[in-house]
């Protein structure tokens, strides 16, 4: 019975992969490319003592991934699997040096963008899109306008099937598995049928039934039109092993075999390194790695690699001389069938649709993640009515009262702190939880980022504007403010163009600091700035802080509003006081309080630059930490 149930999942295992190669067959042919590199090293710097030391990561090294095959990196912890992958993706190149080769050319930074994409460890998508949207949006973002919508949603389908997501078509990604997100992760850049694919720990977090699967599908996906896929792993299974092509075994930086898996316990068995009967080969090459056998071996590894891969870029460590020889035959003979496509791969680079399409896309995903995220929409704006009620009634009548002008003006400064932090607050945090979707979607060349940026503000400035009506309708009228279009405009206009650029500020602070300092440094930013105009007279501020008044935008704003309340020639204020009412003329309150000189026309044009200038300044931060390898 066990027997049966082996064939049995065998066959199963051979009709998904002929399935999946039959679904791909429709994609357009994408040239061969064989990734090479030689005297590869990778430093960073650490502080030692406070002393500021380089520590090299990546020790010269050399290698080959072939085309139509599955390569694995494999290492302990530590040893630079990762790090190699970045550097040959181009995902890190400060503090790389050496070459890399694509078909025996070096590498061009925009070839390699247009001819492979990089998958990380943890499986970045978008949790509120459904994966057949997921897949949608992608191919219309990444596939030129040429392409007609019916052709992308049949490749959209095609891949589905073919990765065996179709029945999760319509299925919220947030509700996937750890084997179907790592399956939509490489669907999601399968779209442009790229010639390499780099996976880093692509089987981390998957149970042993899933690897195999998994790993079965990069197989088949290496194979069918001969893609060139090399992943990361760190201790497979003996099963799991067998199914690679080729293995890349690293240790402390240097590496210490390449070739076929069922060549390395013969490899080290010629160099008197034997492994133990009934062992697992892949926990005995991580074991020679970690120097279990003692350093004397890995140095000697160390050099007899090194020796191969002076001898050419397509060397293999085999075990005798005649693989040796059948192999080298064998890249001969590739490489004179790939001279003619070597030009081709270097003149097509694939045309990406023009910004304002890239800009419709991601507006339209944003505003379906939105709808599927009606509780924190409607909490926004159920905040903003709750505390425009209350402020209300806690200034009820105060805006046509001369007995309760000072009340006003608190009135009015509560109501420009409330929406200054609400505008901050809603988005300071947007970037930080997102940052690491972006830089992949953004190196995998799916949009520039000044279409992601439009797009994130056509949804969020809309929705703080709603916010900020919800709350200043109901307040202005409960409040007893003048009823003159004129001053309800300004005070409308003024207030949302504050909280609008406070959100800015909240944009900058995301994008510039770490979670957890973002959204302490942002208030505290804010409640400095919101001192001037209201806890201080101009008169009283020391001089060394008077630049600061001029800087603040909340300064700007408290003081416009309150002169377009009491100012524009406004008449006598009626007095509930029957003794006295001193700030019965409004002008003698402007003359106090230093807001009689106030040009509401240039202070709205200062918030309006101040806000132009930090989105300015944001998008250039993302750009530098996006484009910073």
């Amino acid at each position: 019975m066990v027997d049966h149930a082996k064939c049995h999942r065998t066959e199963n295992n051979n009709e998904e992969v002929q399935t999946t190669g039959r679904a791909l067959q429709s994609f357009p042919k994408k040239p061969e490319v064989h990734l090479s590199f030689e005297s590869l090293t990778y430093t960073v710097n650490t502080y030692i003592n406070l002393k500021k030391v380089k520590k090299e990561i990546l020790h010269g090294i050399g290698g080959s991934f072939r085309s139509g095959q599955l390569t694995a990196v494999m290492g302990p912890s530590g040893c630079g699997k990762s790090t190699l992958l970045n550097v040959l993706a181009g995902y890190s190149i400060s503090g790389s040096s050496g070459k890399v080769y694509l078909n025996d050319s070096l590498r061009d930074k925009n070839q390699m963008a247009n001819i492979s994409c990089y998958i990380q460890q943890d499986d970045y998508v978008r949790d509120l899109l459904t994966v057949r949207e997921s897949m949608t949006i992608a191919a219309h973002l990444k596939l030129p306008t040429t392409v007609s919508a019916k052709s992308k949603a049949s490749q959209v389908e095609d891949l589905l099937d073919a990765l065996g997501l179709s029945i999760h078509g319509d299925t919220v990604t947030k509700r996937l598995s750890g084997g179907q997100k790592k399956r939509l992760s490489i669907a999601l850049e399968l779209i442009t049928n790229p010639s390499i694919l780099f996976l880093d720990e692509p089987t981390s977090g998957l149970d042993s039934q899933s690897c195999s699967q998994f790993v079965s599908l990069m197989a088949e996906l290496a194979h069918n039109q001969s893609r060139t896929m090399v992943c990361t792993l760190h201790q497979p299974s003996a099963l799991l092993f067998e199914k690679f092509d080729q293995v890349y075994a690293l240790s402390s930086g240097r590496c210490i075999y390449q070739g076929p898996p069922s060549s390395v316990i013969p490899y080290f068995a010629e160099r008197l390194v034997v492994c133990p009967p009934y062992h697992n080969p892949a926990d005995f090459l991580i074991e020679v790695a970690i120097g279990e056998y003692g350093t004397d071996v890995l140095v000697g590894l160390f050099d007899t690699t090194k020796i191969t891969n002076t001898n050419g870029r397509n060397g293999y460590h085999t075990i005798c001389d005649e693989d040796h020889e059948e192999i080298e035959l064998e890249i001969r003979q590739e490489d004179n069938n790939t001279n003619d496509e070597q030009s081709l791969y270097k003149t097509e680079l694939l045309k990406k649709p023009p910004f304002y399409v890239q800009i419709y896309h991601l507006y339209f995903r944003n505003v379906t993640m939105y709808k599927r995220n009606k509780t924190n929409l409607l909490l926004r704006i159920a905040a903003h009515l709750a505390v425009a009620l209350i402020m209300s009634y806690m200034y009820l009548g105060v805006g046509n009262d001369a007995a309760q002008v000072l009340a006003n003006m608190k009135f009015v400064y509560g109501s420009n702190l409330f929406l200054v932090y609400t505008g901050l607050m809603a988005v300071i945090v947007s970037f930080p939880l997102e940052y690491m979707i972006l830089k992949r979607e953004h190196f995998n060349g799916w949009y520039t980022l000044f279409s992601y940026f439009i797009s994130v503000l056509l949804v969020e400035i809309p929705l703080q504007t709603l916010c900020c009506l919800v709350y200043i309708v109901p307040a202005y009228a409960i409040t007893g403010q003048s009823l003159e279009l004129v001053r309800f405009g300004y005070f409308a206009v003024f207030l949302t163009v504050t909280s609008l650029t406070s959100q800015s500020v909240g944009f900058l602070c995301g994008a510039t600091m770490p979670l957890k300092m973002s959204v302490f440094v942002g208030p505290v930013f804010v409640v400095l700035l919101s001192v001037f105009g209201f806890a201080i007279r101009f008169p009283d501020i020391p001089s060394m802080y008077v630049w600061l008044h001029h800087f603040s935008f909340i300064r700007a704003s408290f003081q416009s509003i309150l002169y377009s309340l009491y100012g524009l020639d406004r008449g006598v204020l009626p007095c509930s006081d029957e003794m006295y009412c001193h700030y019965k003329n409004p002008v003698k309150f402007l003359t106090e309080m230093e807001f009689a000189r106030v040009n509401i026309y240039s202070e709205f044009f200062y918030l309006c630059s101040f806000l132009l200038c930090t989105y300015v300044l944001t998008t250039t931060v993302i750009w530098y930490r996006l484009n910073k390898r």
